[in-house]
């Protein structure tokens, strides 16, 4: 996993400060010397992710993840650790040397060329648009409104209903065949010929958050099947993480993003003068997709088609930002139309007006009641009460209750005091639930036991054991001494704790400190949650010394079982009987000191 010298990646992970890194993601509050926030790797209401400022780490109390800036990246964006080093480097302005491993080394080789490659097909299908070849297309983007400047802002292009156009092309260009393949420009066909992937298409570059094309999107001009043809995930590309017109939408002067369904819709309403629109290709919006729009916004507005395809991605949408802890509104546009009719029908102001009427994400919520629950029996009126009072107790915002339950009120005439006893009623339940949660994690939290915790199905005592006397040893330096002779690095039984021991071993040795925030950059993302649960349940122990003395003690016991399970086992399998009489004395002498302990 460590590709790079440890000067390095130390550099970069002191140069990312976490908290700032998180709050990009998680909205955090500071609570004595950390920050709270809603864990954003489980869905949760009362936050238990906790961020330490001081030692620059992370950790979860609901679902037990945790790490440093590099592992909360690896798992937020779906990362390698390699990958993760150079999105924080790049963060930090800091340029990476090449890396020692050759794999690595051949798998940026790759990327770079996969970037370079699309590069030069994106000129080819835009220089494509421009000549005869693309007359239909341009008469085709030309009636849907686009103007010249708004098709070269996009960089969108032609790909010729030919063959091999393309691949002939790239292949004189100096590429050759594999990363024609790999890039998804080209394919084989049936006679194992090389062929172009897009034929007959207008091209869409899609570009990823840092300017780069790390892909293509191709639409046909006429009414043919399929409409859509994009390029597969490569080593750069993959659908689920990328937006389209982010990387112009992030530049924005407005303060929000508007997430529409296509690429379309997106060059429409940028060409209106709205230019913090994007769009999800061709799938539903991701967790990934959610984090990157928080990232960059304070507000995000949902304008899909209000065809029943349309509702379920609002819904499906509103689910995963509202997860995130966004700030999410519905914008509504009348007689089902979609951005880029409306916009050729009535014009961007009008559509403007729309974003500013655009409504809360509650709002929503009770307009899909009204449409479940029409007001024509006392039953269904029931219910859409009942769901309004659900709704209103999970809201934070007292004043917006009270504007709802007022108009509510109105519209179905109730009185306010009632409205408000069903809220309350629920309320107390929740806040009865919340402080059982903590309470018991409080208590958790607080007991400083040092017993075996549970991190792995399939992890044995053994190792839980040694994962704690790192984890002491990292938090306390100067029981080094006690250790040494005792628990040796080459008694560890995982080949990831002996490395770790190794180096913990070397460095007190010389009399150096070690500190597990700067250690664990070289630990898996699960590793590294493991050793931070150990080090939080470790932190509220009074008596260190007697904690070592009892965790050596049981490691001493496992090692002493697993030795005295081996000679029984091959006890079975021997039959020299002078081999066995020496086996049974080694028994013998296992038992004694097992029973020494």
């Amino acid at each position: 996993m460590n590709y790079y010298p440890d000067d390095i990646i130390e550099e970069v992970r002191l140069n990312n400060d976490l908290v700032e890194v998180v709050s990009e993601y998680v909205r955090l509050e500071k609570k004595g010397g950390g920050y709270f926030g809603l864990c954003p790797f489980h869905s949760e209401k009362t936050p238990s992710f906790h961020v330490e400022p001081v030692k620059q780490l992370y950790y979860c109390f609901g679902c037990n993840n945790g790490g440093n800036v590099f592992h909360f990246i690896m798992n937020i964006e779906n990362l390698t650790f390699p990958d993760a080093l150079r999105f924080l480097a790049d963060r930090a302005g800091i340029v990476l040397p090449e890396p020692d491993d050759k794999e690595e080394q051949q798998r940026i080789k790759v990327r770079k060329r996969i970037l370079e490659i699309n590069r030069v097909a994106a000129r080819f299908f835009y220089s494509c648009l421009a000549t005869g070849k693309g007359s239909e297309a341009l008469k085709y983007l030309r009636n849907r409104g686009l103007s010249n400047s708004i098709i070269k802002r996009f960089g969108i292009g032609y790909a010729p209903n030919e063959w091999d156009l393309l691949s002939n092309y790239l292949l004189k260009e100096g590429f050759d065949e594999t990363i024609l393949i790999q890039s998804g420009l080209s394919i084989k066909n049936k006679y194992d010929r090389l062929i172009d992937r897009f034929r007959g298409r207008i091209m869409f570059p899609i570009f990823d958050i840092r300017g780069n094309i790390v892909a293509f999107g191709g639409r046909v001009i006429d009414d043919s099947l399929p409409k859509y043809i994009n390029s597969p995930e490569t080593p750069c590309y993959s659908k689920g993480r990328e937006l389209f017109g982010m990387h112009i939408a992030k530049k924005s002067a407005e303060k929000k993003l508007l997430l529409v369904e296509g690429y379309m819709d997106v060059i429409s309403l940028h060409q209106a003068g709205i230019d913090f629109a994007v769009a999800p290709l061709g799938t539903a919006l991701t967790g990934m997709q959610g984090r990157l729009l928080k990232k960059y916004s304070d507000e995000i507005i949902l304008a899909y088609d209000s065809d029943t395809a349309g509702q379920k991605a609002t819904e499906r949408g509103l689910e995963v930002l509202n997860n995130l802890g966004c700030r999410v509104k519905v914008l509504q546009i009348p007689d089902g139309k979609d951005p880029d009719d409306f916009i050729r029908k009535n014009g961007p102001e009008k559509f403007k007006m729309l974003i500013d009427r655009a409504i809360s994400l509650l709002e929503y919520k009770i307009g899909l009641l009204k449409r479940m629950h029409p007001s024509d029996t006392e039953e269904s009126r029931l219910d859409f009460l009942n769901g309004v009072a659900d709704l209103l107790s999970e809201l934070d915002n007292f004043m917006e209750r009270e504007i709802i339950i007022r108009k509510i009120s109105s519209d179905y005439n109730i009185t306010e005091d009632a409205l408000h006893a069903e809220v309350d009623r629920r309320l107390k339940k929740k806040r009865r639930r919340e402080k059982t949660t903590e309470f018991y994690s409080a208590k958790k939290e607080l007991t400083g036991s040092v017993r075996p915790l549970s991190v792995g199905k399939n992890e044995g005592a053994r190792i839980r054991y040694e994962k704690m006397l790192l984890t002491l040893l990292c938090r306390e330096n100067r029981l080094y001494q006690k250790v040494k002779d005792r628990y040796l690095p080459s008694d560890y039984s995982d080949d990831s704790l002996k490395e770790m021991a190794a180096a913990l071993y070397d460095k007190l040795k010389t009399g150096d400190d070690f500190l597990l925030e700067e250690y664990i950059s070289k630990l898996a993302p699960g590793m590294a949650s493991s050793m931070i649960h150990l080090s939080k349940n470790l932190s509220n122990i009074e008596e260190p010394e007697k904690a070592l003395e009892d965790i050596l003690q049981k490691l001493e016991v496992l090692k002493l079982e697993e030795e005295k399970k081996d000679i029984l086992m091959r006890l079975k399998n021997i039959s020299n009987i002078e081999e066995k009489k020496q086996l049974q004395k080694q028994l013998q002498s296992v038992i004694r000191k097992m029973s020494n302990i």
